[in-house]
């Protein structure tokens, strides 16, 4: 009896430290994936921001991919 107790008692800590280290390992994911996110969509809204002042309109000051 007392064997087995020592048996459960063990998987039970091993698996509370694999799911701890899961959830660490889960929470560094989605917070370097948000700043990598922020990231990107300031850099490409600076190259729409070039893109657009120096991409020519036409006579009607429209882009080309306007008409």
């Amino acid at each position: 009896m007392v064997l087995l107790a020592s048996v459960f008692a063990y998987k039970s800590v091993q698996m509370f430290l694999r799911l701890s280290i899961y959830i660490v390992l889960g929470i560094v994911v989605l917070v370097v994936r948000r700043h990598n996110k922020k990231k990107t969509r300031k850099r490409m809204d600076r190259q729409t921001e070039y893109m657009m002042k120096h991409t020519r309109k036409d006579k009607n000051g429209k882009y080309p991919w306007e008409n």
